[in-house]
């Protein structure tokens, strides 16, 4: 199994405080500090209830404060074919997202209001034809995922689950952490491995 077009979405905080408007500043400013060719626009969807809220687009990965299933959080979306084995490439998704957490979570145009949630993480496929959802998926992907959420969580302080056994939604595993620790410690146990 060659698992591509890992998403990753990490919930905020219930003290958050959601302002697309913010979000629409932050994706700017990326967009404007980074390469001509790294970002390719915004899409603005927060009229839409419970979908996609504010999305950044890239050529390789979307980016956005998500809202589905009526619950905020930042979604990583890798698009486009990541070369190595599962375990490399989960491990890269995670890294990615949680970089991405610290730089919005240090956002100034997001007013301090905004604080992403580590220990509460939603692992998915974003394609049905690799990844259908079954208990057979999810037998096959636990132990790569669970390697890397041990080097994350710094211990097995965790549970994942499926969050829905509906053939018909992509395949998903909710991760769930006793730890408290914050996006820059679960990024630097990532990082130092």
């Amino acid at each position: 199994m060659d698992l591509q077009q890992i998403n990753i979405k990490v919930f905020v905080t219930e003290d958050s405080h959601i302002n697309y408007e913010n979000f629409i500043k932050v994706f700017n400013r990326w967009m404007a500090e980074g390469a001509p060719d790294e970002y390719l626009n915004y899409a603005d969807y927060s009229f839409t209830h419970a979908g996609p809220g504010v999305m950044l687009i890239s050529p390789s990965t979307n980016y956005s404060i998500d809202n589905a299933r009526s619950r905020h959080g930042f979604l990583y979306n890798r698009k486009h074919k990541v070369e190595g084995e599962n375990r490399e490439k989960i491990h890269q998704a995670f890294v990615e997202t949680l970089q991405r957490c610290l730089h919005l979570e240090a956002a100034e145009e997001l007013e301090n209001a905004v604080h992403l949630n580590g220990a509460e993480v939603l692992f998915m496929i974003n394609n049905r034809h690799i990844a259908p959802n079954t208990q057979e998926m999810f037998e096959a992907i636990q132990p790569d995922l669970t390697t890397v959420l041990e080097q994350m969580y710094g211990g097995d302080d965790f549970t994942v689950e499926r969050p829905s056994e509906d053939v018909r939604e992509r395949f998903a595993v909710q991760i769930s952490a006793r730890s408290s620790k914050g996006i820059s410690d679960l990024l630097a146990n990532l990082e130092n491995h």
